[in-house]
This record gives structure tokens, C-alpha cells and sequence, in this order.
């Protein structure tokens, strides 16, 4: 894996090769930004609209829960909200070919824009990206949620805070990658390879050459 301080490279059209593929479109940054916030907001409500038909069908459940007054550190919810968003970084990464230990791997590091986040440059096949791209919503937001559901009374009010936390931080941020996904289904047949080439999305048919 390499580190890159500041946001993944984006080169113009005319600056990438002939055989790169077909080149994904994509929407604007702006449009791209709307879309993964609304995205976000609908998988941000899963975990709440569960966590709250789950105290109207279990009342008696919430009662040692939620309405306990007990002060936390506001250092360990910020931990927690930092690790959630590196967890789900290395979760992408983990799914890269070579588990992301190749220099196609790239961490980058965006200070001024406040970015952070990991790409790929090079061919992946398309349902392994796919669950790459979901998997830290699985892992870190719907997993989570299945802990704080069955063992809600068994949890100290720490825990069962941090949790939460992260469940509902990673929803919010698993925006992005829900919109990238349908944008995937919708524009690369199943048989697909994706090619990752300075900083813009390809794909290739099957046979590995671009149409």
C-alpha cells in the first residue's frame, strides 16, 4: 500500500490511454456529493427506524438502556468516531486484490479538503468490487446493529454508546459507496472487469479488451 498526501489524482481525457476501456460516467462533484448525502440518509435510517420499532415491540428492554444518566468522555466518542471512519477505509482496502498490500493500493491523505480514504489503480473484477464497496456498511453499520439488538441488555452504557456511534457514522458515510454501486450496476455488464487508471473508472468485457 502507498500513502499519497493529498486528493487521487484526476487527469484529463485526452492524457489517458486508447485501451484504458469504456469509460464510466460519472456525475459532477457537486452532484456526486448531493446524491451520496441523501444516499447516506437512507442508510442512515435503517439502523434507526430498527432501533425504534425495536423499543415500541420490546418496551421492557429500554428501560436499563438508552435513559441511562451516565457521563462519557467526549475523547472516547471522538476515538470511536475516528476508528470508524479508518475501520472503514482498511475494510475496502482488505478486499483489494493482494489484500491491498500491492502499490496499486493507495491511501490517500487530503489536509486542506479534509479527505481521507483509500483507491485502486488497476483491473478488478466487478462483483468482488462491488463487495468491497459494501462491505464496510455490513461489517460496521448492519453488524453492529445485530450486537446492539441481541445483547442490548447485557451492554454497559459505554458500549452500547460507542456502538451506536459507529453504526450510525459509517451508515451516513456508506452514502458514497451505495451511489457508486448502482452507478456500477447500471453501466457494467456482470461479465465486466473494472479498470482503475489515474484517478478515472473503465471497464473492460471479459475477454480484457475495451470495446
Amino acid at each position: 500500500m502507498r500513502i499519497q498526501f493529498g486528493s487521487p489524482p484526476i487527469h484529463p481525457p485526452a492524457a489517458i490511454e486508447a485501451d484504458a476501456g469504456v469509460p464510466i460516467r460519472q456525475p459532477g462533484r457537486w452532484k456526486s456529493a448531493i446524491m451520496a448525502s441523501l444516499a447516506g440518509m437512507i442508510l442512515l435510517s435503517i439502523p434507526v427506524a430498527v432501533s425504534i420499532a425495536y423499543s415500541v415491540l420490546f418496551p421492557e428492554g429500554d428501560a436499563g438502556g438508552s435513559f441511562r444518566k451516565e457521563a462519557l468522555p467526549w475523547a472516547g466518542m471522538l476515538i470511536s468516531f475516528a476508528l470508524c471512519i479508518l475501520s472503514h477505509e482498511i475494510l475496502h482496502a482488505l478486499l483489494h486484490p493482494d489484500l491491498g498490500r500491492s502499490e496499486s493500493t493507495v491511501l490517500f491523505i487530503g489536509w486542506k479538503k479534509l479527505q481521507f480514504g483509500v483507491y485502486y489503480e488497476g483491473r478488478f473484477p466487478r462483483v468482488r468490487w462491488i463487495v468491497m464497496r459494501l462491505l464496510p456498511f455490513l461489517a460496521l453499520t448492519i453488524l453492529p446493529l445485530t450486537v446492539f439488538l441481541i445483547a442490548y441488555n447485557q451492554m454497559t452504557y459505554a458500549l452500547e454508546t460507542y456502538l451506536i456511534i459507529v453504526m450510525l457514522t459509517n451508515a451516513l458515510g456508506s452514502g458514497g459507496d451505495l451511489v457508486a454501486v448502482i452507478i456500477i450496476l447500471l453501466q457494467v455488464p456482470a461479465s465486466g472487469t473494472l479498470n482503475f487508471y489515474r484517478g478515472r473508472a473503465y471497464w473492460l468485457p471479459a475477454e480484457g479488451r475495451s470495446t
